[in-house]
């Protein structure tokens, strides 16, 4: 057992990659090393995992919904394993009723059956999590707007917030119509210098639109779009924002939404689908971003293998 540990550690070591399950496995390794014996079983609870391996804005999800589908984890841990020394499997007991909880461990695999990795999950379909409300921290401009990550849209802070949008569209669209007609009306000929200021003044409004204004406007629409620049903390990672009604009033918030790859074990998170699919957005694993792609529908939180 403790050979199988150290050469999972040194395969980890020399192979980093990112994403929840390879997070677990790091931390169930480390700790299994260093309790004082070795070959005692030590279990770990779904929660205990959570608030170790996750960051601030997921420990305030359910762990269990946290946690990937066990299939995920061995998969990992697999692929994380030399063939000749594919030694380790985890051990899953499921919980049940007041008092009994999801308990997670490893230990050796029989010698003489061969690890099923891929049993008990399709490759070809994921279940995607979302955030809990208020777990992903506003900028501190949008702040004063996003009271717990959310408005509403019909209220009198989210009717100032939509009218500022609108003022910073038209602001942005008039300053671009009078570069271009200072640049028509002057009285020298048109050069080189002149276009080279009309490019710049294009490309910086097309930027400054695309990422920060235009989503506004799509999230209408599609309902979830990648959050604009400036709307999240600094520190924040890549989040959405998401449009919905509930009860009978429209609402915009904050949210993420993540999955596990059945193919890697890595993490899966919400990016453009152009150019290699007509899709908005689509599921993209962060260890394989054109191979491992999914769709996305925000009711069912499924998405099915779109392929590269």
């Amino acid at each position: 057992m403790i050979d199988a540990l150290q050469q999972l550690k040194s395969n980890l070591e020399a192979k980093p990659t990112r994403g929840r399950s390879y997070e677990i496995i790091s931390y169930i390794v480390d700790a299994c090393l260093q309790r004082d014996d070795v070959y005692e079983k030590l279990t770990f609870e779904a929660a205990t995992l959570l608030h170790c391996c996750g960051t601030a804005a997921e420990r305030e999800m359910d762990p269990q919904k946290w946690m990937p589908n066990i299939s995920v984890l061995q998969k990992a841990l697999n692929l994380t394993q030399t063939s000749e020394a594919r030694r380790l499997r985890f051990g899953y007991s499921p919980g049940g009723g007041r008092g009994n909880v999801s308990l997670y461990w490893l230990e050796l695999a029989p010698e003489e059956a061969e690890n099923q990795s891929g049993r008990g999950v399709q490759s070809d379909e994921v279940t995607y999590r979302r955030s809990v409300p208020g777990s992903i921290k506003p900028s501190i401009t949008a702040r004063f707007f996003f009271k717990k990550g959310e408005i509403k849209n019909r209220s009198v802070v989210g009717t100032a917030f939509l009218t500022s949008i609108m003022l910073a569209s038209l602001t942005w669209i008039a300053m671009l119509s009078l570069v271009i007609l200072s640049l028509v009306l002057q009285d020298e000929s048109i050069n080189m210098g002149s276009l080279i200021h009309l490019l710049i003044a294009v490309i910086g409004f097309l930027f400054i639109w695309k990422q920060s204004l235009a989503p506004w406007f799509k999230v209408i629409d599609e309902c979830v779009v990648k959050a604009p620049l400036g709307v999240a903390a600094i520190f924040e990672d890549s989040c959405e924002i998401e449009m919905f009604r509930h009860e009978r009033s429209r609402w915009t918030r904050l949210v993420r939404f993540s999955a596990d790859c059945p193919l890697c074990g890595s993490n899966i998170e919400l990016r453009q689908g152009k150019p290699d699919h007509v899709l908005p957005l689509v599921g993209r694993c962060i260890e394989s971003p054109h191979a491992h792609v999914y769709s996305f529908d925000r009711m069912t939180l499924r998405g099915k293998y779109i392929g590269p």
